[in-house]
């Protein structure tokens, strides 16, 4: 929970403060290619947090439940007590540069276009003939979900692939080949087709739509307070 509230604040700032920098000094007169261009930096500078909170949050949901004690020499049937223990076992077992390296290629390719589709797709439906329709509690929760949609759907066989690729382990000392990314989508590809690389999307998307809508719908209620404070000074 720490973990994703920093890398929202981090997104969300990043945006924020890239789109009044736009604004102000450049000379780019689209507000779709400056949104897009906010959202890219956002993307880029969140993975550097992005990515290892989340091969520690996808090595504890990958361990293998039914084992009750860690096996020094097999990564697979361990169970981490907390993600605490994971990242320490990551740093003892695997080094620091696995924990904030491994998969951090993959996790940047995933977060520049989604946060570029992310905040387009809400900035020009908050500025869209719907948004004054719906108001401005129902707006944010709305184009919340949809901004939701509009980054997971295409980026989506990027997180399959990204998954498997930090679910992989490689003890420090010990050669193990591990799968690049190629290696995994072709894998994926010879296995299940088309089909293999939107394997869960459904559920995502679900968890998504509440996800973002209530980020939005907070994000807004902050920003309204944090404006009404400026223009009171």
């Amino acid at each position: 929970m720490v973990g994703q509230a920093v890398i929202k604040a981090i997104q969300f700032a990043v945006n924020e403060i890239s789109f009044l920098w736009l604004e102000k000094y450049s000379t780019i007169h689209s507000n779709i290619m400056k949104m897009a261009i906010s959202g890219t930096l956002a993307g880029l500078l969140s993975s550097f947090v992005v990515s290892p909170v989340e091969l520690v949050k996808i090595r504890m949901q990958a361990q293998n439940k039914a084992s009750s004690n860690k096996k020094d020499d097999d990564a697979s049937s361990l169970v981490y007590d907390n993600e605490l223990d994971c990242a320490q076992w990551i740093v003892t077992n695997e080094g620091w540069r696995a924990l904030f390296f491994h998969g951090l290629g993959i996790t940047i390719i995933r977060e520049i276009p989604s946060f570029a589709f992310y905040f387009v797709a809400y900035g020009l439906l908050a500025r869209s003939a719907m948004a004054d329709l719906l108001g401005g509690h129902a707006a944010p929760l709305i184009f919340g979900a949809m901004a939701g949609w509009a980054m997971w759907i295409p980026t989506y066989p990027i997180d399959i692939v990204k998954t498997i690729m930090q679910v992989q382990t490689r003890e420090k000392g010990k050669k193990k080949d591990l799968l690049s990314s190629r290696q995994i989508t072709a894998k994926l590809y010879r296995s299940g087709g088309v089909r293999a690389f939107f394997d869960g999307l459904e559920p995502k998307l679900a968890r998504a739509a509440v996800k973002h809508a209530v980020t939005f719908w907070i994000y807004e209620i902050l920003m309204g307070f944090l404006r009404t404070r400026k223009d009171l000074h």
